[in-house]
């Protein structure tokens, strides 16, 4: 009973303080958002308060405290970006969440709410009517730790989510880890067919940040971008950007005009460049699905497959770029 009432209490007085981690966009260095993490006061890891709460039904109370807290604290944010807010899945379907959400103050168009895996859903249905009403407000939904288990994978085919936040398991090492690479590569095609982005979470290193590059990921948050900060949030004097041989650079932002690309042969030079490494995702993802079916894996196999369809839908794009460049353009290295 003791920690139920600690629990409670926490809930009730707001006994926890809310820090915000910077999500940064790869190619501008420019901040897209920040997600609001929990910590409290007793020093435990913030998984064993929210199991905790989960457990005894107080999940969707709990959620919403830290919420609405959040919300409070949205005018000290940076103006540009986005506010991710992590919710339960029992939380989604609790209708004081739509009404915290929906209130008129709010700037629904600025926030994301990110699903977890404290929970199942036990009702997809349900999820899926309350995710419509928040969309049509402006909410963007976020699927949380993909790559970490079945239930983020049916969370992102059942729900549709605008954004897939790829597991740091897979962001660790991810430099010395073809596999991962390959998985993060498929990923990031996965997201782009229907319709979402990918972000990466946890990365630690420059050379996990050169190798995200390397996979096709322009959005990350984690230890090498930024720590979880209280408020105010001091944001770096120069953006991290990472450049064309794919390394890690501090650069002053870039210039807002568009590049137009002219027709003198740059485009059939980068089209040819970028054959060789179409192949060879082409290659360690037919690796990855041989190993993926052999260990009965179907439902990332078929994630792998459809990744590879894509992957060789841009080969024959980028052949036939090639053939398109008139004979005296085609300047090939």
């Amino acid at each position: 009973m003791r920690r139920t009432a600690g629990l409670e209490q926490t809930i009730a007085e707001r006994r926890f303080q809310l820090v915000y981690q910077p999500i940064v966009h790869l190619d501008t260095g420019k901040l897209l958002g920040v997600e609001a993490l929990c910590r409290f006061e007793d020093g435990r890891k913030p998984e064993r308060w929210f199991q905790d709460a989960e457990r005894r039904g107080l999940a969707p109370d709990l959620d919403l405290a830290i919420v609405q807290t959040a919300l409070g604290q949205m005018a000290a944010l940076p103006a540009a970006g986005y506010l991710s807010l992590n919710v339960s899945p029992s939380t989604l379907v609790d209708p004081r969440l739509l009404d915290v959400l929906g209130a008129p103050a709010v700037p629904a168009e600025r926030l994301v709410v990110e699903i977890t895996e404290h929970a199942r859903v036990d009702n997809y249905g349900l999820a899926r009517r309350t995710l419509d009403a928040l969309r049509r407000l402006g909410v963007r939904l976020a699927v949380d730790d993909a790559g970490a288990g079945y239930a983020t994978f049916r969370h992102v085919l059942r729900l549709r989510p605008d954004i897939i936040k790829m597991d740091h398991s897979i962001t660790q090492h991810i430099n010395e880890d073809p596999a991962r690479l390959a998985l993060a590569a498929a990923l990031v095609i996965f997201a782009g067919e229907i319709g979402a982005v990918l972000v990466a979470e946890g990365v630690e290193t420059t050379s996990e940040l050169t190798a995200l590059h390397e996979a096709g990921v322009t959005r990350a948050q984690g230890f090498a971008l930024g720590r979880p900060q209280s408020l105010p949030i001091v944001l770096a004097d120069d953006p991290i950007d990472v450049d064309a041989d794919g390394q890690v650079d501090h650069q002053p932002e870039p210039s807002s005009a568009t590049p137009v690309l002219t027709y003198d042969g740059s485009v059939a030079t980068a089209a040819h460049a970028l054959l060789s490494p179409v192949g060879g995702i082409d290659l360690a993802l037919e690796l990855l699905r041989r190993k993926t079916v052999a260990n009965g894996e179907d439902e990332y196999a078929a994630l792998i497959g459809s990744a590879q369809r894509q992957v060789r839908l841009v080969g024959t794009t980028l052949q036939n770029m090639m053939r398109g460049v008139p004979p005296n353009l085609l300047v090939l290295d």
